[in-house]
């Protein structure tokens, strides 16, 4: 009798914690926090909600909020690590929202959400991807053996699988995951990225989807078949922290199977982003500002790491909506090059002297609430001083 009753005590934890409905883990470096409540506004006690971090770079950031608490619908949300905000102006929907925040690999003491204006906001689900504890050291990934591309696999270098990664991202019933799915990835160059995701979920047709390496995108408003298929994105030997999938519509997408090809060789000794071999930053570019393409805190950002800018061309055009007042702000870090930038309606190619200035991120971002294609973006870098 005694024997029975300890296998049953041993089964509840375990039946307890399969219930159906218990939201998948997304990634498999995301770590729960066990923190949540209500901040900001008279009806919570707190202006700020702070978690714990562990001593490891930190590449995203991922909550749940919403503002249905009190009369007022102007909860919003401010996001720091220690002291250093990496996101200064989160808008809360009443209904709620999954928010994923990317971290450009902060270390801190303390995760910080804050109440901005004086409404109250309810969080909960609140991770934290790290970057991966072995960074320092190349994972050896098998080589494919169907991929017979010159150069592809060998020792250090390879496709790895992220099997936990798959989820269904966008639209109303995929809500709960968010818009994005975030990988930390190796230090190591990217090759190449496949996945399979399909459009089958809800009772729309309209599944686009973005991929990017931190602020590089490798494939833009990708069409996703209601059916299904494998996609593979050939990428040009970029270094990152992180892959994000982003939803470019609001239907949902289901995605799994995500493999990246790493190449051989680390930051600093190839010819990626921020080396000494490569003189040009590409981007694709993207719609910012305006009601329709995510209004004016939208903003295209590349990475410079520290090098020099000689000259930045884009081609940017304001046909998009029924207001013609697009103009762009471009700067690096805080040094601001052109404060507001008049983009004509049929379109023009913008040539940009950098001067040389040197620093941590090219931002293209409105100067007004108008909407703005921005295209074909290419950073031309100068000579470090030590080279």
């Amino acid at each position: 009798m005694c024997r029975l009753l300890l296998t049953l005590l041993l089964l509840i934890p375990t039946f307890a914690f399969a219930q159906p409905g218990q939201p998948r883990r997304v990634g498999a470096d995301w770590t729960p926090a066990s923190e949540k409540g209500c901040i900001g506004g008279s009806g919570c006690s707190e202006r700020r909600l702070r978690v714990a971090l562990q001593d490891r770079p930190v590449v995203a950031v991922r909550f749940h909020a919403h503002d249905q608490v009190g009369n007022k619908a102007d909860g919003a949300l401010r996001v720091k690590i220690d002291g250093n905000t990496v996101n200064g102006y989160i808008d809360i929907p009443r209904k709620g929202e999954v928010f994923t925040v990317d971290v450009d690999e902060l270390r801190g003491r303390y995760l910080v959400l804050e109440a901005v204006n004086n409404d109250e906001v309810e969080i909960s689900d609140i991770a934290v991807l790290y970057a991966p504890r072995d960074r320092d050291t190349i994972r050896r990934v098998p080589r494919d053996p169907y991929d017979d591309r010159p150069g592809r696999g060998g020792s250090g270098s390879g496709w790895r699988g992220y099997p936990r990664a798959a989820t269904c991202i966008g639209g109303d019933e995929c809500r709960k995951n968010g818009k994005r799915i975030t990988i930390a990835l190796e230090e190591a160059p990217v090759l190449g990225v496949r996945f399979h995701a399909h459009d089958s979920v809800g009772q729309r047709a309209d599944g686009k989807l973005t991929v990017r390496i931190d602020d590089t995108t490798v494939g833009s408003y990708i069409d996703i078949q209601r059916a299904g298929k494998r996609h593979e994105l050939d990428v040009d030997n970029v270094f990152g922290s992180k892959l994000v999938f982003e939803a470019a519509s609001d239907d949902e997408i289901d995605i799994k199977d995500i493999e990246v090809l790493y190449g051989r060789g680390r930051r600093g000794g190839g010819r990626g982003p921020g080396s000494g071999g490569r003189r040009e930053i590409t981007d694709e570019g993207a719609c910012i500002g305006g009601s329709e393409c995510g209004g004016k805190r939208a903003r295209i950002r590349i990475a410079l790491r520290g090098r020099p800018v000689d000259q930045i061309r884009f081609y940017a055009r304001d046909d998009i909506g029924s207001r013609a007042g697009g103009e762009l702000r471009i700067r690096i870090d805080d040094e601001i090059l052109q404060y507001g930038l008049d983009i004509p309606r049929e379109g023009k190619t913008f040539t940009i002297d950098g001067g040389g200035t040197a620093g941590d991120y090219l931002y293209i971002e409105p100067a007004k609430d108008d909407e703005v294609m921005v295209k074909d973006v290419r950073v031309r870098l100068g000579e470090d001083d030590d080279e």
